[in-house]
């Protein structure tokens, strides 16, 4: 079946593994990145809460992970039941993103140009000045794309999850589905 297995190429276990330990990496370096420069972006409580959901998610994949590496039904399990509920605040996040950094791009193009805003006055910083080189349009579109192709990844994560969770659910050992062949298993739940 196609989807025994991750990105088309990795066995399920293995790639569950390597997927995990993106997500981790991806949200890792996003919550460092919104904990250090999110105020330049963001208010510094948007930018704590924003860092902390990412750190929060790369916790859960870190979880995963573990699964994975332990063949741990448990781990699987207690991850599969709080994503989901995770992925709903991940939508709610990618609007509440968006709607700080459209209400904020006066004091971000501020801040580019060494203007006064509302938290003093600034000097262009060597990361204002990667980002001061675009459109603020093109700043606040590159936020959303982000965020959405990492809800994407997580969502992707989720299902490979999801998918190795079922398939330790049906082994052979589960004396219910025990005259069945895996295929038909599957059929049944």
């Amino acid at each position: 079946m196609y989807c025994n297995n991750c990105c088309l190429c990795f066995p399920i276990r293995g790639g569950g593994m390597w997927l995990s330990g993106l997500v981790i990496l991806v949200n890792a370096i996003g919550a460092v990145f919104l904990f250090f420069w999110g105020p330049f972006f963001f208010s510094s409580i948007q930018s704590m809460i924003f860092g902390g959901f990412s750190a929060l998610q790369a916790a859960l994949a870190g979880i995963a992970f573990f699964g994975f590496c332990n063949t741990s039904y448990m781990l699987i399990r207690m991850y599969v039941f709080i994503t989901w509920l995770i992925m709903f605040i991940s939508v709610a996040r990618i609007g509440w993103v968006a709607f700080a950094l459209a209400s904020n791009q006066g004091q971000i193009s501020a801040g580019c140009h060494g203007g006064v805003n509302d938290k003093g006055y600034t000097t262009p910083t060597a990361l204002a000045n990667i980002y001061c080189q675009y459109n603020i349009n093109t700043v606040v579109t590159m936020f959303i794309v982000g965020f959405v192709v990492d809800f994407v990844l997580k969502g992707y994560h989720y299902f490979v999850v999801w998918r190795y969770y079922v398939r330790m659910r049906l082994s052979p050992s589960d004396q219910k589905y025990a005259d069945f062949t895996y295929e038909e298993a599957l059929d049944e739940i």
